[in-house]
């Protein structure tokens, strides 16, 4: 399928993209997620053609795809904007692309009346795209992306525009969709939560780099870096100090942790609420209270060690309501990060 190999890119002479290399299997959705100008966009547009890379290769079905326009490319694209053609109906739009692969007038109505059926729109056929929802419009796009049945399919940043409910509704919709056409599928984003629903694999770019490449289960149980821990927002990053072989001074207390880094470095831990007793217990000062649904986030300091803290704080999570200034007590599990 879709091979990407040392792709790198210089734009101002900085450099977008360095050696970005991964692969793609039939049926397989893989999502790039990372913060703005980390370079997911980029990588959609070579792909598409609509870029050229200034060194590696993209090969589909393992033919460079260098010398072939995009129109020739047979990839579906959906973007944020939607893109759609406002003078044209619902049903030629989604048309679009069957009509310029001249096709029958019956093979174009019957695949229109089951791409609308797909996307829950049945009986929009007639409806000028403008009078349609954010979240309509955007079914609409996908359904003509969808239409020509492409090869590969990339959505960037697709829900961007949409509030969080039509989200919710749209990447179940997204997903049921990708799985029963099995058509293999680029999603860019930078939100974490997109990311986790709709993707088999998750690729964490950052500063032109592919820093983490796994599955969403395997990521958020070890997300390695502290970049990677900081974008999906899992747990708490904090500085430490090792001041002893297996020993890291923080200002939550000090831990029995084997870090790489030697006697007299920095280090960042990864402190990630567990509601096992059996975990390490820590003492934690509640500066600030946030309602979240049943429980309270709760935004604190460590109270371990008085006058030392040194961090932005932490975030924990209570099912009774503290009081500030209150000290509490919240088991965690710890790790290193690199």
């Amino acid at each position: 399928m879709l091979e990407l190999r040392n792709i790198s890119k210089t734009f101002n002479q900085k450099n977008i993209l360095k050696n970005v290399s991964f692969k793609i299997k039939k049926g397989e959705t893989i999502c790039l997620l990372g913060a703005s100008g980390s370079g997911k966009s980029t990588i959609l547009k070579m792909i598409a053609g609509l870029d050229f890379p200034d060194g590696g290769q993209i090969l589909f079905n393992k033919i460079d795809l260098s010398s072939t326009p995009p129109h020739l490319r047979d990839f579906g694209l959906v973007f944020q904007d939607f893109n759609l053609f406002p003078h044209l109906n619902v049903f030629d739009n989604i048309a679009f692309g069957l009509k310029m692969r001249n096709l029958s007038e019956d093979k174009i109505k019957l695949r229109v009346a089951v791409l609308l059926i797909q996307i829950g729109l049945s009986g929009f056929e007639n409806r000028k795209v403008n009078e349609l929802s954010g979240g309509e419009q955007q079914r609409i796009a996908l359904a003509r992306a969808l239409a020509t049945q492409p090869r590969l399919l990339m959505l960037d940043e697709p829900l961007g525009a949409l509030d969080k409910s039509l989200k919710d509704d749209l990447l179940n919709q997204l997903r049921n969709i990708l799985h029963e056409t099995k058509i293999p599928a680029i999603y860019v984003t930078h939100d974490a939560e997109e990311a986790f629903a709709i993707a088999d694999r998750i690729l964490i770019l950052h500063d032109g780099i592919i820093i983490r490449d796994d599955t969403p289960e395997e990521i958020w149980k070890n997300p390695k870096y502290v970049t990677v821990a900081k974008t999906l927002g899992i747990g708490n990053v904090i500085e430490g100090e090792v001041i002893a072989k297996n020993k890291v001074k923080t200002e939550f207390g000090i831990f029995d942790i084997n870090c790489k880094q030697n006697e007299g470095e920095k280090v960042n831990l990864l402190l990630t609420q567990s509601s096992n007793a059996k975990d390490e217990a820590i003492n934690v000062k509640v500066e600030d209270i946030v309602y979240k649904q049943n429980q309270f986030e709760v935004k604190s300091r460590g109270d371990a060690l008085s006058g030392e803290a040194v961090s932005k704080g932490a975030k924990f999570l209570a099912k009774e309501k503290p009081k500030i200034g209150q000290t509490i007590k919240v088991n965690v599990q710890i790790g290193c990060l690199e």
